[in-house]
């Protein structure tokens, strides 16, 4: 997919940088380290089933017109600089916003405050999504002129291929039990492990 090309692509930019000496200031991690990260990103969004690769913010815009507010589709981003965007439906129309692969090797949403990071994809978006239930959010966009507009609502993804039943199993099963509660359900270790694998509701 384009996405492991960039991947491959960039170990490779990153490592013509480091023979110049090019590196960024306090960055410790290793080239096998991003691509290791890169591609369990990859490999997670993939099975997600809301993970759509390549398309362009028209072709989200498109997808999303009808759709209520909230609801959202991950993509390969138009932008060589990032590896990934996120297309949501907000009351005013479809945004999308980049996903920055910050120099610590975690995600996070391209802005120009500081805004939450993890380690994987999909795990910045269930921030936003448990966030977007809360009484009060914490996120929102900002207009042009710095003021904070509406707050930001990831609450449906919206599904491009439908999963095979086992991952929609597992979704369920790990929608409704604790992650640290995985290891105590009376399943074999191969099933745990399969669970653990992706410890996501959606």
């Amino acid at each position: 997919m384009e996405c492991l090309h960039n991947i491959h692509r960039n170990k490779r930019e990153t490592t013509a940088a480091t023979r110049q000496g090019m590196t960024t200031p306090g960055l410790h991690r290793s080239t096998e380290f991003d691509l290791q990260r890169l591609s369990r990103a990859v490999h997670l969004l993939e099975a997600c089933g809301w993970y759509w690769g390549s398309m362009t913010g028209e072709e989200a815009k498109r997808l999303l017109r009808r759709k209520e507010v909230g609801t959202f589709l991950l993509r390969d981003s138009s932008d060589s600089a990032y590896l990934f965007c996120i297309s949501v439906r907000t009351a005013r129309g479809t945004t999308s916003v980049r996903i920055d692969y910050t120099p610590e090797g975690n995600f996070r949403l391209d802005s120009d405050g500081s805004s939450p990071e993890y380690d994987c994809v999909l795990k910045l978006v269930h921030h936003y999504m448990k966030d977007s239930n809360a009484e009060k959010p914490k996120h929102y966009w900002l207009e042009p002129t710095g003021r904070r507009a509406i707050a930001v609502k990831f609450s449906r993804p919206l599904v491009g291929k439908v999963p095979d039943l086992q991952h929609l199993c597992r979704t369920v099963i790990n929608k409704h039990t604790p992650e640290d509660r995985i290891t105590q359900l009376p399943l074999p270790e191969r099933l745990k492990k399969y669970l653990r694998d992706y410890p996501y509701g959606h």
